[in-house]
């Protein structure tokens, strides 16, 4: 009975906490249409790969992972579109229960299984992540079922489990094969992570089995996908190549830090803008988003000065908890190695293990009382602050809502979809997506598929005057948040003309152009 009602307990708390972010808003997100409109696509044309014409800075066909919106694509439609925002909510909830359940298997104690499902209810970065629909919670649950799988090939069991495939580790092998196929046809810095855990534990365990099959992994995935893998492989190598020379503008405004809109005599500054400020305030900045993701980190700290335990599950989650943290680290402070993505990304990859780790020893081995114990009481707090500064910035953000949908965005693409036209312009651009799905239109937007040289004209910053976008893309409307940019922010006049506004969402009508010999934009008919 003790152990039912803290599982329920862990649930509703784990739920609340996922979905408080939607209280009194019409749920949205950035991601979240992309993987809609693929959904709808697969469904449509039934294979591989999907056309999304609605993208105009994509390459015609799409090489992005195909696991998730495959997934999507199996649920009925109209639920999905209903109830989009449950989703990942829901399955980071099943991963919680997932280790509730692994850790009362493993440790018989109740309090234990509860602690671990507890920091993996509070952990701020799990919380922020499911605000919108996107592969990554799907992914961590695919990573955790592959590590589990190719554990359990390792560590003799003596459970359930035995009983249906015996004392031979052949099930278990093509079990975890098919999983880790899966996942790297699902998310990309989720199959980094797992790499970096399983070359790590072969080192630890002197076994080659871990690394072994997460190699022969690559061969299944290109398998089971019909050869559909090797496109986003060279998806990867493109994403590699655009943030290679452009990952000192992670996260920069488009607009007030592209050279185009530099005042006359300001010299560019590429060290001050973005999340990578070459600064002992940008530094301090970057390791505390990183703590403030999983401030369970914290705990594991005294940990690293005698990492032995007294069983092999606990031993070897240590090290596949430690290693991705460690990853996380030195792609945010190691610049070479930013290519690969923000560090705080890869932070929730580890919370599985964290979690049972910390679990079983201030519950089994160590108890409350220690150094782990009090810097867990602590990391706690820490957690709910972070969480309590998340959804305060969520609710006061005045543009780029990354939780939401703003009112007068859904009445701006209401209207837009009734308006003669096919191509808009949207600033700031991760309210793109949304037009795209809701009202019909094409956008000047893309970055998910292939060859990302005419998405580089267009981000991280604008490389391109708007005029040189609205004649290249033949664009109908330009829709702009006024608490983004404005027309006068962005050099515009004559270019285009007022149509209505809804809020502080406007929306413009282009006056097309031609570029004469002189190099100068000059008007022409006006649509």
């Amino acid at each position: 009975m003790a152990f039912m009602l803290f599982g329920l307990a862990l649930v509703l708390l784990a739920l609340y906490l996922r979905l408080r972010v939607f209280f009194g808003t019409q749920p949205g997100g950035v991601d979240t249409w992309y993987y809609l409109a693929s959904a709808e696509a697969l469904r449509k044309q039934k294979r591989l790969p999907i056309h999304l014409p609605q993208y105009l800075l994509h390459e015609p066909t799409e090489s992005y992972p195909a696991g998730f919106p495959i997934f999507l694509s199996l649920l009925p439609p109209d639920w999905l579109r209903r109830y989009f925002w449950l989703l990942s909510p829901l399955i980071d909830t099943l991963h919680l229960l997932l280790l509730y359940l692994i850790s009362y298997r493993l440790t018989d104690s109740v309090l234990a299984a509860f602690t671990a499902g507890f920091i993996y209810a509070v952990t701020p970065q799990l919380i922020s992540e499911t605000r919108n629909l996107n592969g990554r919670a799907f992914a961590s649950l695919l990573q955790t079922l592959a590590m589990l799988a190719l554990l359990r090939i390792v560590i003799p069991g003596h459970g359930p489990t035995r009983a249906v495939t015996g004392v031979s580790s052949l099930a278990w092998i093509v079990v975890a094969l098919l999983l880790i196929a899966l996942l790297y046809n699902t998310h990309t810095s989720t199959t980094i992570a797992f790499v970096i855990s399983t070359a790590t534990l072969t080192v630890v365990s002197r076994s080659p089995l871990f690394l072994g099959l997460a190699l022969l992994g690559l061969p299944v995935a290109i398998l089971i996908s019909g050869g559909y893998y090797l496109r986003v492989i060279r998806n990867h190598w493109c994403a590699a190549r655009f943030w290679y020379r452009n990952v000192r503008l992670t996260r920069a405004h488009q607009i007030k830090d592209s050279p185009l809109f530099r005042e006359p005599g300001q010299e560019p500054a590429p060290s001050s803008v973005g999340l990578y400020r070459r600064s002992g305030r940008g530094w301090l900045g970057l390791a505390i988003r990183l703590l403030g993701e999983n401030p369970f980190v914290l705990p594991m700290l005294p940990l690293l000065a005698t990492p032995i335990f007294p069983n092999l599950w606990a031993t070897y989650m240590y090290w596949w908890a430690v290693s991705i943290v460690a990853w996380a680290i030195l792609t945010t402070f190691v610049p070479p190695l930013r290519i690969f993505g923000p560090g705080f990304h890869y932070m929730k990859a580890s919370v599985f293990p964290t979690a049972y780790v910390l679990a079983v020893t201030v519950n089994v081995y160590e108890g409350a009382v220690s150094s782990v114990g009090l810097l867990l009481a602590i990391a706690v707090i820490v957690s709910f602050a972070a969480l309590a500064y998340f959804y305060r910035v969520m609710a006061v953000r005045q543009t780029e809502h990354t939780s939401q949908t703003p009112p007068d965005l859904a009445a701006a693409a209401q209207y837009l979809r009734a308006a003669p036209g096919d191509r808009v312009l949207v600033l700031p651009n991760m309210y793109a997506d949304y037009v795209a799905y809701t009202a019909g239109k094409a956008v000047v937007w893309g970055g998910h598929s292939g060859d990302l040289t005419r998405f580089e004209e267009f981000f991280p910053v604008l490389r391109q005057p708007l005029p040189y976008f609205f004649e290249t893309y033949a664009v109908d409307y330009l829709v702009i948040d006024h608490a983004y940019t404005t027309p006068a922010q962005l050099k515009l006049s004559d270019e285009i003309q007022s149509m209505t506004s809804f809020g502080q969402i406007g929306i413009y009508a282009v006056v097309q152009r031609t570029k004469a010999t002189s190099g100068r934009w000059q008007p022409a008919v006006a649509t």
